[in-house]
């Protein structure tokens, strides 16, 4: 008699959600020069996000700001080290999406200290005002509009790694890391508590993923 499967090819999986802290990101990414496990992060996809493990507040703005890539609503043009343009735009998309999303879990976030809630959307706005300052005063990094179409991303990695290495030494490069150094100070001296972080990030990934479906549909 043959083995029957209990299958539903319509069953819904639970989307994978991976998120990991800033300390484990790959070698390559450490050896951006403007790194800092403290305030960097990234997601490229759901089971791809890093977040830093610093202060609550620097944590949550992050968190905020990193999801926000993930939600296809008012996407532009794609952003890329050949278009700046469109690089800016979609850094402040992601400001205000991701912020939307995950604002809502701060009163849980802040269960065991109230009063922070306050303090964490404050320090959010500033550190999203001093990271768009930084992102406007990198625009000399940027290429010309198209010059990487037709290059691979091999070939794009290693012109990316020459880009920032080289702008790193200029002024402005400069000026950008002193814009990071501004934004660790936005502390308010508590650590987040790294395991309800992830599930808080974790819920709002699920409903981004869930609604970026529906705008598909």
């Amino acid at each position: 008699m043959p083995e029957v499967f209990d299958f539903n090819p319509d069953q819904e999986k639970e989307p994978s959600i991976i998120i990991k802290k800033s300390t484990e990101a790959p070698e390559s990414v450490r050896q951006n020069p403007f790194y800092n496990k403290d305030i960097w992060g990234r997601a490229n996809s759901p089971d791809d996000i890093y977040l830093p493990d610093s202060d609550q507040a620097i944590s949550f703005a992050i968190a905020a700001h990193e999801i926000g890539h993930l939600v296809k609503a008012d996407q532009g043009a794609e952003a890329g080290l050949d278009d700046f343009e469109a690089t800016y735009q979609e850094e402040q998309r992601a400001w205000e999406k991701g912020w939307q999303y995950l604002k809502k879990y701060l009163p849980e976030y802040c269960q065991e200290s109230p009063g922070a809630a306050a303090e964490i959307h404050e320090a959010y706005e500033k550190i999203r005002d001093l990271m768009m300052q930084a992102t406007k005063l990198s625009q000399d990094m940027y290429l010309e509009k198209g010059s990487l179409d037709t290059l691979s991303p091999e070939e794009i990695q290693t012109i990316t790694k020459q880009q920032r290495e080289k702008f790193s030494t200029t002024e402005k490069g400069q000026e950008v890391e002193a814009i990071f150094e501004q934004i660790k100070n936005q502390k308010i001296g508590q650590k987040p508590n790294w395991d309800q972080l992830v599930e808080i990030v974790t819920q709002a990934v699920k409903e981004i993923i869930a609604d970026n479906q529906k705008h598909e549909e």
